[in-house]
């Protein structure tokens, strides 16, 4: 990319990710050395050996998921204790990425367009 991270593009999981940006090092030699590293998992076509992190959009879920225990109740009126009669269920919510599996042409697009917003 054009500030010198490292990017991948996984087309069988649908995933993009990218490195960190190489321009916050105080002397110069750190950055040489880090494009160095990045040259060499390129060149091997290793880039698992680098921490890189998806740009995928999050999408954000919710769902219901019961509750795996006994619940109880007190009454008002007699002060006597009961079981809940049905299944309880408390909201949950998740986040996961937006995934384009064998579409290359959405995760280029992904790619072109972070490096854009953020390069």
């Amino acid at each position: 990319m054009k500030n010198g991270r490292l990017a991948a593009v996984y087309p069988d999981t649908g995933y993009v990710r990218v490195s960190h940006a190489l321009d916050g090092f105080v002397e110069k030699r750190f950055r040489v050395s880090m494009l160095n590293r990045f040259d060499k998992a390129v060149a091997l076509k290793n880039p698992g050996n680098i921490t890189m992190w998806p740009i995928n959009k999050r999408v954000k879920a919710k769902t219901m998921q019961p509750v795996n225990m006994e619940l109880f109740y007190k009454d008002r009126w007699n002060g006597e204790v009961y079981k809940y009669p049905t299944q309880v269920f408390f909201e949950m919510s998740s986040s996961k990425c937006e995934l384009y599996p064998n579409d290359i042409e959405k995760l280029m697009n992904v790619l072109t367009e972070f490096e854009a917003k953020n390069c």
